[in-house]
């Protein structure tokens, strides 16, 4: 849980500090995002936000997040208000659309940013098609509207491979 700490810390202090060229800026369809690294200045994963990296920069709030690391795994960045939650290891309700929510493992990183590391691939698969994602956590919910989502995954796919280790498994 360290390396999802470490990685959020630096994904906020670079989307604060750095101008978006210096980030590996990727784009999709209105998203935006950039390769992480971590406090080692190490490959970490690519992320693309459902807004801009200017509009992260000026408020990191109320923003979904699609990230890829290097061994292929799809999780989720969820942004709510300031102060609206609690860290730890927590659980998470996703519903995609109006498919049937379902439960997954993820870490509040802050007062108001959680991590999902990974989905499973029937969740992965209603994403890709998804027009909305509702998250509740912490008894707060979120809802965002999608879309070209599975463009962004093939767009991080892409990022991965330029900017991810040339050994990567994928």
């Amino acid at each position: 849980m360290k390396r999802g700490l470490t990685s959020a810390a630096f994904l906020i202090a670079i989307a604060m500090a750095a101008p978006a060229g210096a980030q590996n800026l990727i784009t999709q369809d209105g998203w935006q995002g950039f390769a992480m690294r971590g406090a080692d200045n190490s490959f970490d994963r690519c992320v693309l936000y459902n807004r801009t990296v200017a509009a992260l920069t000026a408020s990191p709030y109320e923003m979904l997040g699609i990230t890829l690391d290097p061994t292929g795994r799809v999780g989720l960045l969820v942004f709510y208000g300031p102060g609206q939650l609690t860290r730890g290891d927590k659980q998470i309700v996703l519903k995609l659309d109006q498919r049937p929510p379902v439960t997954v493992g993820a870490e509040v990183l802050s007062d108001f940013h959680v991590n999902v590391a990974a989905l499973d691939p029937a969740t992965l698969a209603a994403l890709r098609d998804a027009k909305a994602i509702e998250a509740v956590i912490d008894g707060r919910t979120i809802r965002f509207e999608l879309s070209a989502v599975g463009a962004v995954l093939d767009r991080l796919e892409t990022c991965v491979k330029i900017y991810g280790p040339k050994s990567s498994a994928r």
